[in-house]
């Protein structure tokens, strides 16, 4: 019976980059993403990449500088960009059937994560689960490209998933409430037979919905969900492995703790208490044996202005545990001016933080924080297809 690929559990030999046709900043700053990512998870990974012709020399040279060999770690995909657009609306009439519409984008973009999540089979094979209904530019294909490309398999399913707002345990996946409400309506299903639906969709035996009964009534707008305080999870949440006590370790995002550490005013209050009931109801959790250890991390809510912010976050990482190690991908946010200096003691105190509990820390470098401005950072540009 097909699982969920973890979220932290095994070593990481397969991962998805997809390299965006249209970037807005320059591409020479998702290579030195690639270029951090390459060096700190090794040549023990072969890489998947989908990116138009064109790219792939650039990518192979980072790749060698950074001390892959291409013909061994890389698997470049040529993407496509002639599969259909969907119409975002129309725009008038020219004549009879024939009409002038505004298409949405068919290129892919650099969301890796997002599109389908993983499965792997009793065999050990990797499944992409994908949404019949995700339809975000030309991420709804990536899938089939690097199933026409790979041993992997592709699966369709009648509910609404995406791989940000999904993390998986050893038997239990955390799912963000909003896919609750969402699914409800879109399947006519009830509560308990959504549950029942994922519970046989990831092959565990526990679903938690993770986030509020009723929406939230954020006063600026920082990409927050309807029923949960981010429209993904894993911008706030992070699964640890076991804890020395048994629990399960979950990290937890804390604005006012990144507030304290940066010796600034703490912010909107209906903002930073969304994250301590969260952490409140993990931490009180307990059904079936299952419990969490809560341990909170900071998440620094920046840039903000009287209609929106910006969450950089530290949850939204790259974790493997196995043999006894344990490893973390932390993205770093003291790269850019203005405020860089200021933000290295963010980064030391989340290095610290996860060292305490057990971690090899690794920071990568990359503009991160502008990938926070459109909602994600390094845990939404990749997508681990395997785990040994």
């Amino acid at each position: 019976m097909p699982k969920a690929m973890s979220s932290i559990y095994g070593e990481i030999k397969r991962m998805l980059l997809t390299y965006p046709s249209s970037n807005p900043l320059p591409n020479d700053i998702t290579l030195q993403r690639y270029k951090g990512i390459f060096e700190s998870l090794g040549s023990n990974i072969e890489y998947i990449i989908l990116a138009e012709n064109s790219a792939h020399s650039s990518i192979r040279q980072t790749a060698i500088s950074s001390g892959l060999d291409p013909d061994i770690n890389l698997k470049l995909i040529n993407a496509r960009t002639n599969y259909p657009a969907h119409v975002n609306r129309l725009i008038r009439q020219i004549s009879g059937n024939i009409w002038e519409c505004e298409l949405e984008s068919s290129q892919h973009s650099i969301w890796a994560q997002d599109g389908y999540c993983c499965l792997k089979d009793d065999e050990g094979n990797s499944i992409l689960i994908e949404p019949l209904d995700f339809t975000r530019g030309g991420d709804n294909f990536v899938a089939e490209q690097v199933a026409a490309r790979s041993n992997i398999q592709v699966e369709a399913t009648k509910y609404h998933i995406e791989g940000g707002n999904i993390l998986a345990g050893d038997n239990y996946v955390i799912v963000g409430s909003d896919y609750l409400h969402y699914n409800k309506k879109i399947t006519g299903e009830t509560e308990q037979e959504v549950t029942a639906g994922f519970q046989d969709l990831f092959g565990v035996d526990t679903i938690i919905w993770l986030g509020f009964d009723a929406p939230v009534n954020f006063p600026i707008d920082v990409f927050q969900g309807t029923y949960q305080p981010i429209f993904h999870i894993d911008m706030y949440i992070t699964l640890g492995g076991k804890a020395e006590n048994g629990k399960e370790l979950i990290f937890v995002g804390d604005v006012n703790l990144a507030k304290s550490v940066l010796d600034q005013e703490s912010p909107l209050v209906e903002i930073a208490s969304t994250f301590d009931k969260t952490s409140d109801w993990l931490a009180a959790y307990s059904i079936n044996g299952l419990e969490f250890e809560v341990v909170r991390l900071p998440l620094d809510l920046w840039n903000v202005t009287n209609s929106n912010g910006t969450f950089l976050s530290y949850n939204n990482c790259i974790i493997e545990a196995f043999a006894g190690i344990k490893n973390v991908y932390l993205p770093s946010y003291s790269s850019v001016a203005p405020g860089s200096v200021n933000r290295r003691k963010l980064d030391s105190k989340v290095a610290a933080i996860f060292e305490e509990h057990g971690f090899n820390v690794t920071m990568l470098s990359g503009s991160y924080e502008e990938l926070c401005k459109n909602g994600g950072s390094v845990h939404c540009v990749t997508k681990v297809l395997h785990r040994e």
